[in-house]
């Protein structure tokens, strides 16, 4: 196995590359927006819209991203099957920083989930980088079953891949980071679906989800977590509370009408902090508000042509390791966009997720980017057909006359 040939370089996927830029250049401008002290209709010329931007968010996170384009770069560059070998000793890495966190870990939006550094004003969520170990994980065991019998069958297999996940899982839902743990669980349908599980597998999975939450939610979940998922399901229950931020965002994306506010404008309610969060979890609200409808219809479609472009790069791979490689960096994606523009708008339970690329965010960004990096080297790689020459018989001998 050759680790890196400029041969492969030829075959870049610059549709996926397009998308994510254009996705974190969007996301730049709509934190300059929201994070701004609120405009009032004096300002005069360009000066005196900058002095009133906060850039200093605004520089962090070109920096998360100047670094998680360093992590693309890295997990594009080497042939994928180079992942299998040390793919072992980075999940028990991760899983130890997960168990560490119960230890020195920072507490932060009601989960301790962070490892603080001060003095460099970095944070680290080891929950965004178990989302890429469970991805290769899981996708080296699937596809070892699918390269034996042609699609993953046998119980072992099947209970090695949920056992990775349900690790990592359960160490996240205790920080308690549920929106992390929600993502896992797709990861995991999405390269189960992939390896061709047999259906009574996946109605045995729901079945026992559907008695374990039920239990989940009196015995496990803590009173700040029931109370979100009684205002989901009652969102008049407690307004001034849990359902607080879910409230306020869909008043600030309805406030937004068909074609928006605009960005940098007087009347802008996220500018006004009127929803917590505003640049990260509910960064979608200020996107709505400042573009309206027709936006937030924009950076869905967006979002959804970069899924449907990585699905087809998975049918694309030369090998099932590629293949469900890129069918868990999707199911990563769309549980994320999922979840966190169906939380602003009222269609799921609140959790604290941010949105891929746009939201503010270090670990986050890195994630995305390297599982970016993840779908462009299965895309590299893939089989290339040559095209056939013909052969146009310049010579008597290769013509025939009868």
């Amino acid at each position: 196995m050759s680790l890196y040939d400029k041969k492969d370089f030829r075959s870049i996927d610059w549709f996926t590359i397009l998308i994510v830029f254009a996705l974190v250049g969007f996301g730049l401008i709509t934190l300059c927006s929201v994070l701004a002290t609120p405009f009032d209709g004096t300002e005069q010329g360009l000066g005196d819209i900058i002095a009133k931007l906060n850039l200093d968010y605004v520089q962090r996170q070109v920096i998360n991203f100047l670094i998680g384009l360093a992590g693309l770069i890295v997990f594009m560059v080497f042939d994928y099957n180079i992942f299998k070998p040390l793919i072992t000793y980075a999940y028990i890495g991760i899983v130890g920083l997960l168990t560490l966190l119960f230890v020195v870990g920072k507490v932060r939006g009601g989960a301790q989930g962070w490892f603080v550094f001060e003095s460099i004003e970095r944070n680290i969520q080891p929950a965004e980088l178990a989302k890429i170990a469970v991805i290769v994980m899981v996708s080296k065991v699937a596809s070892a079953a699918m390269d034996a019998d042609g699609r993953i069958t046998r119980f072992r297999d099947i209970a090695l891949t949920v056992g990775l996940t349900m690790l990592p899982f359960m160490l996240v839902a205790l920080q308690p980071d549920l929106g992390s743990a929600f993502v896992l669980i797709v990861i995991l349908i999405f390269i189960l679906f992939a390896a061709r599980i047999k259906w009574f597998w996946m109605a045995g999975a729901a079945a026992v989800a559907g008695t374990v939450l039920p239990l989940a939610y009196f015995f496990v979940f803590d009173d700040y977590q029931q109370k979100r998922i009684i205002s989901f399901i009652n969102p008049d229950y407690d307004p001034l509370g849990a359902g607080m931020q879910v409230a306020r965002s869909k008043i600030v994306i309805g406030s937004g009408g068909l074609t928006g506010k605009g960005f940098f404008s007087s009347t802008t309610l996220s500018q006004l902090k009127y929803v917590p969060e505003r640049h990260t979890d509910f960064i979608y609200s200020g996107i709505v508000e400042g573009a309206g409808f027709i936006g937030g219809v924009i950076v869905i479609f967006a979002f959804f042509l970069l899924a449907f472009r990585w699905i087809y790069i998975a049918t694309k791979a030369r090998d099932n390791f590629g293949m469900l490689l890129a069918v868990g960096v999707t199911g990563m994606l769309i549980a994320h966009v999922f979840e966190n523009i169906g939380m602003t708008i009222g269609l799921m339970p609140m959790t604290g997720i941010p949105l891929p690329f746009i939201s503010y965010g270090g670990s986050n960004m890195l994630t995305n980017m390297i599982g970016v990096g993840i779908v462009l080297n299965v895309y590299m790689r893939h089989p290339v057909k040559k095209k056939r020459k013909r052969d146009h018989a310049h010579d008597k001998g290769d013509v025939m006359i009868g």
